[in-house]
Formats: C-alpha cells, structure tokens, sequence
C-alpha cells in the first residue's frame, strides 16, 4: 500500500466534511453505486475518490483490490427502497463521526447521499464527482474521473499577480481579519450539539427576484438578494441575528484565469462586515471589493504558510457544553453558484420537485449557515444549524419567507 502526502490545501480543509444530498432519482441502487466505484479503482486505483483517507498521517493510502472491496462496502450504505426522508439521511451523515473514507454515501428510496471531506474538494469537483457516480451507476459502467493532477504553484502565482505585483494591496491584505470576533461572556445553560438541516427551493422566486433587483438594486446578484432576505427573516421572527458582521465562502478560481485550471480547494471563507446584513447592495459592494482585491487569495496563502511551518490544520473548536441564554445567530454565507451540471441525471421528477441539498457536517452552536444554489432555473436555499440552540420550525419558517417574499423582507428591514 502506497501512501501520497495531502496537499497544503488538502491539509487546510482536512478537519472539515460537506455533505449534498440528491433526489429523487431512477435506476439507482447501491450495488450499482459500489460497481461505479468498483470500475473507478481499477481503472485509477491512485484517485483520491478510491483512495483511504489517513486523517492522522495527512496522507492519501492506494488500495490494492483486495483491501479496495472492503473498503467499498464501507463507503457504501445500502438503505433500501425507501420511501425514505431525504433530510434524515442527511443528518445520520452529519452524526456520523469522520473516518478513513474521503467519500461516504448513502442510497435508498431514490436518493443518494454524500458525505465528502474538505480535502478531496470543494463545490466543483464534487458536483463532478456526484454527477459522474450517480450517471455511471445509472447507465452500469464504470466511473471515469479525470485523473488528479496538483496545481501546487497555483496559488503562489495567483497572488503574486492579484496582489503581489501591486504594493498598494499589500497593506489591506495582510491586515484583514477573517475570523469572527470574540463575543463578550454572558449567561449561559447547559448545551449539547444537534446538527440538523432544513430546506426550500422555489422556480418562481429567481424572476422576482431580478425583477426587483433591476428597480431598487441594479447589479445586486440573487445570492446578496437571498442572504439580505434570509437575515430579514430571522429578525422578524425574532432571532436577533449578529448584524455586525458574516462569513462568506467564496471561489477564488476566478483570479487564475481561464485556462489555468486547479485541482479540487480554491475557496475561502471571509468574515466581512458590510454596511447592512438586511439589504443586498452592501452585501455585494463588500464581496466585490473582497473578490477584486484578493484578500481572499492572500488569507488562502497565510494559511498554507501556518501549515508549512506547523504541519498542523487549524480544526473547529470542539463543541462546548454551554451555550448563551439568549444565542444570536452567527451568520455563514455560502454561494455554491449555478448546479445545472446535474441537470443530466435520472431524476424522477421535473425540476420544481428535484432536492438538491447541500449542507455542512460542522456548525458553530450558535451559528447558522446558508447555502444558495441554482439548478434548471429553480432556487435552493439550505440552512444548517443546532435543534438545541434554534428551533428548526422557526428557520424553516425564514426559509420560506425568503422564498415567498424576498423583496417585502427586505424593504421591510430598510424602513
């Protein structure tokens, strides 16, 4: 057994898990998905996708055939023809603790779910990995993923000429601050963590959306529009949301140019404090200037030096056994873009019934994070955070205010 050290950007993204959910869809079993994979192996035993994840050693191990049946069998969880709710199989992945594999996957009932670590990829090369899984054990061939090739210059050269070359961004990038401050102490009661998940999506609310935008916030995008919209909600149903300030995951591909390609991590999180989290023009004027000046790019390159020097992944903080009395959500913004690469697999049903979920496997206590995406025209939006610290009745509820009534969230904030 052959063993590849991880990346510095495997490494950074090691202690964290994603999880997309999928359905409903026809033809799919778990035997097909285990041959797909089964193909896969022997066709590149060395892919990150078939290979066991060594958490401890930070190290890719090759499987020979032998050891690659077992650990299929693992990976792969057969629950049967349903019916099936799509958002418990997500939780019991969520609950699941990280293990040896890079990719873990549930299917039953026409779904397929998937737990894929940080270090195989974030949004892109998972969505491929998905599409590519579920088409294969579809139609009962092999899987066939474009062979790993690291990029490990790409980041250093995407700086140097976003930043590097410009001394008058040096100053912005290595002062900014990407974490979230430190909250004063105050009351607490005891806590224990409940990840859960909860979902909408809507084909009308995009056209109202832009509809909107183009009279009150020209050039404002959908995914600043949902998040003012999403932060409205929470504070008319009365969870006081941090306005100071959010995180917001974003690609930073775009600086490399079109040709350049890179392999699965090249996205960050920044904690960003716009003028307003209520309305979308701060938002989008805040991440513009955050994209463009690429402190994105020079956060991603601080920490990969932290990881030369200390061989050693900054990890979430371990769950505490308290929790505020009165939490005040901690926002997380991701924009996972257009999904319409999926739009080719065996669904079931037409576009407005399609889930698409996509959720984190770690959340602060009192953090909730929004995932937006867009697939065939239809919004999706996500939210993920702890049963113990907000009631899912009351988010679910904020959901769908986002999806019924963005733009009266929003003018209603700004009055």
């Amino acid at each position: 057994m052959s063993s590849i050290s991880l990346t510095l950007r495997e490494r950074a993204w090691l202690p964290l898990e994603q999880i997309r959910t999928v359905g409903p869809l026809t033809g799919i079993t778990a035997a097909r998905v285990r041959d797909a994979f089964i193909g896969l192996h022997r066709a590149d035993p060395g892919h990150r996708a078939v290979a066991r994840l060594d958490r401890t050693a930070a190290a890719w191990e090759e499987l020979d055939e032998a050891g690659f049946a077992a650990h299929v069998q693992g990976a792969v969880t057969d629950l049967g023809p349903g019916p099936l709710d799509f958002e418990a199989m997500t939780r019991r992945l969520q609950d699941e603790p990280a293990d040896d594999h890079p990719v873990r996957i549930l299917v039953g009932g026409g779904y397929v779910a998937l737990r894929v670590s940080r270090a195989y990829g974030d949004a892109e090369p998972v969505n491929a990995l998905l599409r590519e899984l579920v088409r294969a054990a579809w139609a009962g061939r092999p899987a066939e993923l474009v062979p790993f090739t690291p990029h490990r210059w790409a980041l250093p050269k995407a700086w140097m000429k976003q930043v590097g070359m410009r001394p008058s961004r040096w100053r912005d990038g290595l002062g900014v601050h990407h974490r979230p401050p430190r909250r004063t102490p105050g009351p607490t009661r005891p806590w224990q963590p409940a990840l859960v998940a909860c979902s909408v999506r809507s084909t009308r609310v995009l056209g109202e959306m832009r509809v909107w935008r183009d009279e009150h916030a020209p050039g404002a995008t959908a995914s600043a529009i949902a998040f003012a919209a999403f932060t409205a909600a929470l504070i008319e149903l009365g969870l006081q949301p941090d306005l100071s300030g959010g995180v917001f995951l974003a690609d930073a591909r775009w600086h490399l140019g079109q040709a350049a390609g890179v392999d699965g991590n090249f996205s960050a999180g920044s904690y960003l404090s716009p003028e307003s989290l209520t309305h979308p023009a701060p938002i989008d004027r805040t991440l513009t200037a955050e994209l463009a000046g690429g402190r994105i790019l020079t956060s991603m390159l601080r920490r990969e030096g932290r990881l030369l020097l200390t061989r050693a992944p900054r990890r979430p903080e371990p769950y505490p056994d308290q929790v505020a009395i009165e939490p005040r959500p901690r926002l997380v913004f991701d924009d996972q873009g257009r999904h319409d690469l999926l739009g080719d697999l065996p669904w079931g049903v037409d576009p407005a019934g399609r889930v698409n979920q996509n959720v984190p496997a770690y959340c602060e206590p009192e953090g909730i994070v929004l995932a937006i995406s867009e697939m065939d025209g239809v919004l999706h939006l996500d939210a993920a955070f702890h049963a113990t610290t907000y009631d899912p009745r009351v988010v679910q509820r904020a959901l769908d205010l986002v999806c019924s009534d963005p733009a009266g969230l929003i003018m209603a904030g700004a009055r």
